[in-house]
């Protein structure tokens, strides 16, 4: 092969560009060399932050995704400061209701409140013996307090309600911070090169998930919660009197007392003649009856069947009127024993009547309750037994009570 002949000058121009070469490639990896070593400084993170805060407006930093809504640093955006930007709004109200109410069987009346439940597009969260709760919708939670109410007497009633409104545009701000900071988590993760960088964004990533998701849980109960109200019904439990160092809150004894035959069976164990000093107050018992226990101030009479009479005689304290006692009794009866209300009338010369009704053990019982009052004491008359065997009584017993002598 002959010899390339030697030409000096292209030669030269051929070092000249291997030199320029050379020298290019030399810088760019030292550029690249210098770019690694920036990102894995323990720096790295918040100088990219910087970087990309420079280039783009909005930019959350990574030291803000890091502390988003967090014990230890504040939202990237303050509650008031959002809830005063926000455009008006419905509010956001917790409705809840408590209902005590007599009625005469407990088991039909909770059957019914889970019926209208139902039909309002609720349903019955719990339920005990004598207690019922319902979650309703809250356009119809109005509504449904009316017709619990109409099946018995009220004798208690507590409504509820809570304004969330502020706890949720707060809680939706910090949704909003939580999510923002994952993102710019996940974006920092993708970028670091490092393994210790890699590990602390992986446990900050896995913290500011947990919170997110744990806020997001918060605020779907608190607008159930809102959607939904509440009401929680008892039935024909004893209100307990509030008691001080004084004792009982009445302080008449004997209007506490009234009804215990009816719901306790309390009555006198052990018969007892009238003595001559010590008859008792004096009335005529139906046919049927007998009179088996007297003493100064009470006496019982009962027939075969078990209903029952028992009349008493106090002291009327400061010359009270009939309509004080009267209101007193028929309002502990209904209170502590639990009795639904039929009927009261005012019987005339200073005597009044109330009759009502309610289970004992699982029977239907009928009530009756007579106040007579002197200048100086008050009478009860107070007959009680099992439906089918009272009501045929009624009107003797109704007799008997105004044949009592004052």
């Amino acid at each position: 092969m002959p010899e390339r002949p030697f030409n000096a000058q292209k030669d030269v121009r051929s070092m000249k560009l291997l030199a320029l070469v050379s020298l290019s490639t030399c810088l760019l990896l030292a550029g690249c060399m210098n770019m690694a070593a920036r990102a894995s400084a323990p720096g790295a993170l918040e100088a990219w932050d910087a970087e990309a805060a420079a280039a783009e407006p909005g930019f959350v930093t990574y030291k803000d995704a890091a502390r988003s809504e967090d014990s230890a640093g504040l939202p990237a955006q303050g509650p008031s400061d959002a809830l005063e930007a926000a455009p008006k709004e419905a509010r956001q109200v917790i409705y809840s209701a408590a209902l005590s109410v007599v009625v005469l069987s407990p088991s039909a009346a909770q059957a019914s409140v889970k019926s209208f439940a139902e039909a309002a597009g609720g349903w019955m969260s719990e339920s005990d013996a004598r207690t019922i709760t319902v979650r309703v919708p809250a356009a119809q939670f109005e509504a449904l307090l009316e017709r619990i109410g109409q099946l018995g007497e009220v004798v208690d009633r507590s409504v509820r309600a809570e304004d969330i409104t502020e706890t949720l545009v707060e809680l939706d701000i910090r949704i909003d911070n939580a999510r923002r900071a994952r993102e710019r988590l996940l974006a920092h993760l993708e970028k670091s090169e490092k393994m210790e960088d890699t590990l602390r964004i992986e446990a900050e990533l896995a913290r500011v998930t947990v919170e997110l998701e744990a806020l997001e849980g918060r605020a779907r109960f608190l607008r159930s919660q809102v959607a939904m109200s509440t009401i929680r019904v008892t039935f024909n439990r004893a209100q307990s009197a509030p008691r001080g160092e004084g004792g009982a809150l009445l302080p008449f004894d004997w209007i506490a007392r009234l009804g215990d035959g009816l719901v306790a069976g309390a009555v006198e164990g052990r018969p007892r003649r009238p003595g001559l000093l010590a008859s008792g107050p004096r009335f005529e018992p139906p046919a049927q009856f007998i009179r088996y226990y007297s003493d100064r101030d009470t006496v019982e009479a009962m027939n075969a069947d078990g209903v029952r009479i028992k009349v008493r005689r106090e002291s009327n304290y400061d010359k009270g009127a009939l309509a004080f006692w009267s209101k007193l009794a028929r309002a502990e009866l209904v209170r502590s024993r639990s009795l639904l209300v039929s009927s009261e009338r005012d019987l005339g010369e200073d005597r009044a009547l109330v009759a009502g009704s309610r289970e004992v053990a699982g029977v239907l019982h009928d009530y009756l309750l007579v106040v007579a009052r002197t200048k100086d004491d008050v009478y009860t008359f107070e007959a009680w037994g099992p439906r089918e065997l009272f009501a045929p009584l009624a009107a003797e017993l109704e007799a008997s009570a105004l044949s009592l002598r004052r």
